[in-house]
């Protein structure tokens, strides 16, 4: 029943923002599918497969839909994943301003969607660009709307930075050390037994052509909690891989 609700909740948010998106004077001017897989690499191993399709407006604006999934080695190695998770984000128009239009401001709105809870988000991005590179920061508020495992709804925040360096026409890096708190006292820790922790993604970039990119990389994550149920005092650390397809 969970399930179903989630499911309803996905698509009724789905065609919300759809229809906000068309309700100007936006067209379509851009589809995007990205197809990425991580395993990580403590003991009881996760595999994460995800797709996501975004689509950008003339206006700037864009919407993604992401949908994700995992095995755990030993824990559910066969079947329909043990949890999944659904992600909508709104990217509102961008105001660039500054020489040369060189800053931009984008505010986001999204939701999250798991099998036993949900989450809605609200974001704000500041970013700037110089020939061949840019750094962006970001601000996102994750405010738990249900959770079916506990009474103490939780409100999270985190903290981006986004360094991109393009080495090539063809090649390019990013590096997006990101950080996550709790904004309350009430709610249970993160799975590192602390109210934050830091997780490092460093992301290679390769651009076959204007349609086709490959890009791999990995992301260094805190440890586990000592007192952690699996793998305690393990790095859920992951390796990952992806191709995104522009039509």
């Amino acid at each position: 029943m969970k399930t179903t609700r989630n499911i309803g909740s996905v698509l009724l948010a789905s065609s919300a923002i759809l229809a906000i998106s068309a309700s100007g004077s936006a067209l379509a001017a851009e589809n995007q599918l990205t197809f990425k897989l991580e395993t990580t690499t403590n003991d009881h191993a996760l595999t994460l497969p995800k797709i996501a399709y975004t689509r950008r407006f003339e206006d700037s604006s864009s919407l993604m839909l992401e949908k994700s999934w995992y095995w755990q080695d030993e824990y559910h190695d066969s079947g329909w994943p043990k949890h999944d998770e659904a992600f909508v984000n709104y990217s509102l128009p961008t105001f660039k301003f500054g020489n040369a239009e060189a800053w931009s401001l984008t505010p986001q709105l999204g939701a999250k969607f798991r099998s036993n809870n949900t989450r809605a988000l609200a974001a704000l991005r500041l970013g700037y660009h110089g020939e061949g590179w840019s750094l962006a920061g970001r601000y996102r508020y994750e405010q738990e709307t249900n959770n079916s495992t506990t009474d103490e709804k939780s409100s999270v925040g985190r903290v981006d930075i986004y360094a991109h360096y393009s080495i090539n026409d063809q090649w390019s890096l990013l590096y997006n050390p990101h950080y996550h708190f709790k904004q309350e006292s009430d709610s249970p820790d993160f799975g590192t037994g602390d109210r934050d922790y830091i997780e490092n993604e460093f992301i290679a970039f390769y651009k076959l052509s204007d349609e086709h990119t490959l890009f791999g990389g990995y992301i260094q994550r805190d440890r586990n909690s000592d007192d952690a149920g699996v793998d305690p005092g393990q790095r859920n650390s992951s390796w990952l891989l992806g191709y995104t397809m522009k039509f």
